[in-house]
């Protein structure tokens, strides 16, 4: 069985792969940005483009926060934006309802498409700002966020 000094180091390991692959998704939507003026495709590609951006972001901080350090949230911090970070939530939910009533009013395979690519993305938002929450209840002991 692996130790956890272990554990760590193969993450970082698989972050520095997955964000060479993820560098190859950016390289190859650009380029199918450059070569179609689909507006399906370009849409489809801009939002993987921009997935892919936040992806390899967010593996820099995971490596980050084992490598230079555990990412903390002080409780200050929560209670300065709590409350711009509960009425984020509230706008999450409501932008869920309205994707989940227009993703039943229409018929169209293309508006069901996208609609369904809304709508998960806005569950997605929903279920962060829940992760915070769970901070905000004490589930992540002083606040520290790298047990998650």
């Amino acid at each position: 069985m692996p130790t956890q000094k272990e554990s760590i180091q193969k993450l970082v390991e698989l972050m520095k792969e997955w964000q060479t692959i993820e560098d190859a998704a950016i390289k190859n939507t650009s380029e199918i940005l450059k070569k179609t003026d689909n507006p399906l495709f370009k849409i489809i590609m801009q939002v993987i483009h921009q997935d892919s951006v936040m992806h390899k972001r967010v593996q820099q901080l995971i490596i980050d926060n084992f490598e230079l350090g555990f990412i903390s949230i002080k409780p200050h911090e929560l209670e300065e934006f709590w409350d711009m970070l509960e009425e984020h939530e509230e706008i999450e939910k409501k932008t869920i309802e309205l994707a989940e009533a227009s993703l039943n009013e229409t018929t169209s395979q293309l508006a069901k498409f996208l609609l369904t690519y809304l709508l998960t993305d806005e569950r997605k938002h929903d279920m962060l700002m829940n992760e915070f929450e769970k901070i905000k209840k004490g589930k992540y002991p002083h606040g520290r966020v790298e047990n998650i």
